[in-house]
């Protein structure tokens, strides 16, 4: 699968063939050929994970595994439980943040974004909770995840990688050790792959494994794109007035003697639309990674291109995100109301939405969005809300990206930016909520 031909795909209307033809064009079949690469689970579980695993004979294990996903990370209360406890390790995070006020802003928001999301996702008893220092074993683990999927002499070539990850999985082996389906304060996410693993007969020690990989679709995007989100705004000062503005006015209620501000959360979904465009324009700026299928049978796309079997097809974001044709003239520039229903920037919405992926598109789209998106916004929200945030070398820039790892779609910046906190003026006495409505 990894040596044959490549197809590189970047016209919008060849894209919605491709996913319209989800069975012969497949994401699964990378599942199980680079999963054990990353995770270093047993061959029994590349078995496991191999049958049925386009649902030759109806759903199998990472069918199973994805139509949980799904169902747990769709808008609704699990995804709404999730969020709130992830604002709540949040606020106190940033609490701190009143006090000790300097700190490197990559490195911040790595730590903070992580333990934020496994306390959502894992409950209070996770690993990062137990101890914090599995937050940099993580990162160790990302930073070598290439070398990893090469897998030639990972202990030698890719050691710090290769031992945070072995670490990792015996912590959550101990964890699902433990694991009380019914009395779990787990999100409805983890419920779910602790039940498909335990009816597929997956061993404790691979579902710690297997749970190292998953930690990558829950960080790796959203920690840089959390980064770049303030950068942007704390660059641009009208675009930090605006939204601020657009968030006291229409999501946030004050006390009757306006010392008590509490940011109604899901509200930011339908009236935060200039937070929400920007986030959207960030990753179509920022996000570099590309799409993959492959080739199950022959495939003819628009009575012309013909995709031959086991071959692989890629669709980069980055020359989508960055076509003229679909996006305009500025395509080039940062454009925050790019977004917004109203704006006449919109050039043809039709291709726009098949060209913007930086979740994915058809059948193996991400089912993390509206999560990540909720997660980015609500924190970036509460960071606007509460302080300035002010370059201790110099004025705000956009660092340059490094790729690092190949499951990565918004890398993370060359260089930190060390920056104060300093709270609002005029906002020293204001007590801070947040409420799921």
């Amino acid at each position: 699968m990894l040596n044959g031909k490549v197809y590189v795909v970047t016209s919008p209307d060849l894209i919605t063939a491709i996913n319209r033809n989800s069975k012969a064009l497949a994401f699964n079949p990378f599942i199980a050929q680079l999963g054990k690469r990353i995770t270093g689970h047993s061959e029994a579980t590349s078995q496991i994970v191999q049958l049925n695993l386009n649902g030759e004979d109806g759903p199998g294990y990472v069918i199973e595994v994805h139509d949980g996903l799904v169902a747990a990370l769709s808008p609704g209360r699990d995804l709404e439980h999730m969020t709130e406890a992830m604002l709540s390790e949040a606020t106190r995070l940033l609490d701190i943040l009143s006090t000790e006020n300097e700190v490197e802003l990559f490195g911040w928001m790595r730590h903070t974004v992580t333990m934020c999301s496994t306390r959502a996702i894992y409950g209070p008893g996770n690993p990062f909770n137990q101890d914090p220092a599995f937050v940099g074993l993580f990162w160790d683990f990302d930073h070598d995840l290439n070398m990893l999927i090469a897998n030639v002499l990972p202990s030698v070539l890719a050691p710090k990688g290769n031992r945070a990850r072995s670490v990792l999985a015996s912590a959550f082996q101990e964890y699902f050790l433990k694991y009380d389906l019914e009395g779990s304060q787990s999100s409805a996410m983890i419920k779910a792959r602790y039940s498909a693993n335990v009816k597929h007969g997956v061993s404790f020690p691979d579902q710690g494994r297997l749970e190292v990989g998953t930690l990558l679709g829950i960080l790796a995007n959203t920690v840089p794109s959390a980064f770049y989100m303030i950068c942007r705004l704390y660059l641009d000062e009208v675009l930090l007035r605006d939204v601020r503005h657009e968030l006291e006015t229409t999501c946030v209620n004050k006390s009757s003697d306006q010392r008590t501000w509490t940011l109604n959360i899901l509200a930011m979904r339908e009236k935060s639309q200039l937070l929400h465009s920007t986030f959207q324009e960030l990753l179509r700026v920022h996000a570099m990674g590309a799409g993959a299928r492959y080739v199950r049978e022959d495939v003819l796309l628009h009575d012309r291109y013909l995709l031959k079997r086991g071959m692989v097809v890629q669709m980069p974001m980055a020359i989508m995100h960055s076509d003229p044709r679909i996006w305009g003239v500025n395509v080039g520039d940062f454009q925050p109301k790019r977004f917004l229903k109203q704006a006449d920037v919109i050039k043809d919405s039709k291709s726009q939405s098949v060209a913007y992926r930086p979740f994915g598109g058809g059948a193996s789209m991400c089912p993390g969005r509206h999560f990540v998106t909720l997660e980015v916004m609500a924190l970036t929200a509460l960071m606007v809300l509460r302080f300035d945030i002010i370059p201790l070398k110099g004025s705000w820039y956009i660092p340059a990206q490094k790729q690092e790892s190949l499951a990565t779609n918004v890398f993370p910046p060359e260089r930190d930016i060390r920056v104060k906190f300093q709270v609002r003026e005029g906002f020293e006495d204001i007590d801070w909520h947040f409420a799921m409505v």
